[in-house]
């Protein structure tokens, strides 16, 4: 094995990318099943950036999933 390549694999930046990369893989096809823009996957790269990602899965309306149905009011008796 080259020098060079065996200076890679043993560095820790190689260890952060591949941590990365599986990471931002499978955020990518979550967003996208959930019908929202993949490219928030790319937040998950920086510091910290997790988090405005999960706050966008938690707390948006996924277009994927229908509109629920209001519940039907019942009506209350008089005393």
């Amino acid at each position: 094995m080259p020098e060079f390549l065996q200076e890679i694999v043993a560095s820790p930046l190689f260890g952060l990318l591949l941590f990365d990369l599986a990471i931002v893989w499978p955020l990518w096809r979550i967003l996208r099943r959930a019908g929202l823009s993949p490219w928030w996957a790319l937040l998950a790269l920086i510091p910290f950036g997790l988090v405005p990602v999960i706050g966008v899965l938690a707390h948006s309306r996924w277009p994927v999933l229908p509109v629920r149905a209001k519940p039907a009011v019942k009506a209350r008796r008089s005393v």
